[in-house]
């Protein structure tokens, strides 16, 4: 394979700076990269712009050839090696995607949200298309960054997904948005997978994506759950004279019984409850799943003369379930994160006035453990007071987690608890070990 860059005569007194690629008898094309030079400028031996200091725009135009260079090389490799017709436009196209320049119809080939777009569009023909919850997912990472867009007046290409974006992204999110480093680390895993096909599908992203600095941010998150004692007794408090709050305890033992998520429990109808089990396809996984009913559950439906209890919108849920907490006396202070209520205000950057957005955002402290208590709750109790009981993969069929990987860092059991289970574990061998020696001794 062979590049040259030359510049042709012409009666002005600039020249656009040309390139050659040729490649043995398979390829011998000629194309102009409209970058322009003055004739006196251009050092014909080392293809590039005289390394004076008056010429104001040496830098950049050398620099453009270089990246030039080596993007039309990697891409003829890729295209020569994947049975690609290399046509006799080919020179031109790849030097229009490198600049930019292109067709709305071919956007997707240069610019970042537009290949995001047609990638979700894409998403339904694939031989395993992602789940809806999925594409939600996808959907809401492309809004943000149009958001970002839209904000810092950008249009990004595949080459401006670099360790600069990462840091300008974050301040977006985090200052502007006032999103928690979860919700933006999730959005930074998606993005991350994003490049990842782009350079597969050989356009020219930025490789500092791969960097260690690149990554996803979390916090340590401090969710709660239930135990046993403090789900018996959200079961057997008397809530006579609140219809209100007494369904909502209903659908919320129901919620910790089964391990489903709000969605899916809220949505039961009778169809579901097939003998003493409840069967069902939950929404997000779109698994089916199987859970023998509770007692606790079993006595609600004969309560309610074998009917499951009304269904309440998520965000009356949350609000609800939180009073039946406390009017239970679930006061004890405890760590982890709610949803508050981040005020208008204004805060300054550098020289720049940014207005943040007034939302409902999380909040990391200190609070009565009423206050925490969420739809999530029922999963997370669910699956924490099982750990240990029955083994991880039965649990696992019914809370939908694809690895034990993720449903060890799902469950809620703290070092005490793991010690105690210890504890019982060594209790029980020695009550064993006194049982043998008793029979030893009587035999």
């Amino acid at each position: 394979m062979n590049l040259k860059f030359f510049i042709k005569k012409t009666k002005s007194a600039t020249s656009n700076i040309y390139v050659r690629f040729w490649d043995s008898n398979r390829i011998d094309q000629t194309a102009g990269t409209k970058l322009n030079v003055q004739f006196e400028h251009w050092n014909k031996d080392k293809q590039e712009v005289k390394n004076i200091v008056s010429i104001t725009n040496r830098d950049f135009t050398n620099s453009k050839l270089r990246n030039l260079k080596t993007f039309i090389l990697d891409q003829y490799n890729i295209d020569s090696n994947s049975q690609v017709s290399i046509q006799n436009t080919w020179l031109k196209s790849q030097i229009n995607i490198f600049f930019g320049r292109v067709n709305s119809d071919e956007s997707h080939k240069v610019y970042f949200v537009s290949w995001i777009e047609k990638f979700i569009a894409d998403c339904p023909n694939k031989a395993m298309p992602p789940s809806e919850s999925t594409i939600i997912k996808f959907n809401r990472v492309k809004n943000k960054l149009s958001d970002y867009q839209t904000h810092f007046d950008v249009k990004l290409r595949f080459q401006d997904i670099d360790l600069k974006f990462y840091e300008s992204f974050l301040f977006y999110c985090q200052k502007i948005e006032m999103l928690n480093n979860n919700t933006v680390g999730g959005f930074i895993t998606i993005i991350k997978n994003w490049c990842s096909k782009i350079e597969i599908e050989g356009l020219p992203i930025s490789p500092q994506y791969k960097h260690s600095d690149f990554k996803a941010l979390s916090n340590k998150t401090k969710d709660i759950y239930l135990t046993e004692d403090e789900i018996d007794a959200v079961f057997n408090h008397n809530f006579e004279g609140s219809e209100r709050l007494d369904k909502t305890r209903d659908n919320f033992i129901i919620g910790l019984r089964t391990g489903l998520r709000i969605s899916d429990f809220m949505k039961l109808k009778q169809l579901n409850i097939v003998g003493d089990y409840i069967e069902i396809e939950t929404s997000k996984t779109e698994h089916p799943v199987v859970i023998p009913m509770h007692s606790q559950v079993k006595a609600i439906l004969q309560k309610r003369n074998g009917k499951l209890p009304p269904v309440i919108s998520d965000q009356k849920f949350n609000e609800y379930v939180k009073e039946v907490c406390k009017t239970i006396g679930f006061a004890e202070m405890v760590d982890g994160a709610k949803m508050v209520n981040k005020k208008d205000e204004k805060d300054f950057f550098g020289d720049s006035k940014v207005k943040i957005k007034s939302t409902m955002r999380k909040e990391f402290g200190t609070f009565p453990k009423h206050e925490l208590i969420t739809s999530h709750t029922c999963r997370r109790s669910f699956a924490s007071n099982l750990y240990g009981k029955l083994d991880n993969p039965t649990i696992m069929a019914i809370t939908g987690h694809k690895t034990e990987t993720m449903f060890l860092k799902y469950i809620k059991i703290t070092p005490r608890e793991h010690a105690e289970k210890l504890k019982e574990h060594w209790q029980k061998m020695e009550i064993e070990k006194q049982a043998k020696r008793n029979d030893t001794q009587n035999d």
